[in-house]
């Protein structure tokens, strides 16, 4: 029940998202509420679901050939989809962290993270790739 209450909510977020945008309006912060919300929730209802169907939730026939990605993939029961693709929800369209960010800094009012390499030349401003 609180799973289903917290799918409401979400809902009735994005409809004000969307009645927004449909008058003309920008969307204000409800955007990454909505997304940090959404992606969060999401994964509670597959973990939910994995456990309520237990270990045969997630077993598949495994008819697929080795390497063969796309077979594999098809072949997965809808339970184990779900679960896979709620750890994408968190990472697409910005990750949970950086709308988590956006929403302390922009709508809190909460100060940035100190920059430890603010005014440093370029050439000292850790980067990846190989080592110099």
């Amino acid at each position: 029940m609180r799973l289903w209450c917290e799918d409401q909510i979400r809902s009735w977020t994005n409809q004000r998202v969307r009645a927004t945008v449909k008058a003309g309006g920008t969307p204000g912060p409800e955007g990454s509420i909505g997304k940090v919300a959404g992606a969060e929730l999401n994964q509670r209802i597959q973990e939910a679901v994995a456990d309520l169907l237990g270990p045969e939730g997630t077993a598949w026939s495994g008819a697929a050939e080795p390497g063969d990605v796309e077979a594999w993939a098809a072949s997965l029961p809808f339970e184990v989809k779900g679960m896979l693709r709620s750890r994408a929800n968190t990472i697409e369209g910005g990750t949970t962290e950086v709308n988590k960010n956006i929403l302390a800094e922009r709508v809190l009012g909460l100060p940035k993270e100190p920059d430890p390499w603010e005014g440093k030349p370029w050439r000292d401003v850790p980067r990846s790739g190989p080592a110099r």
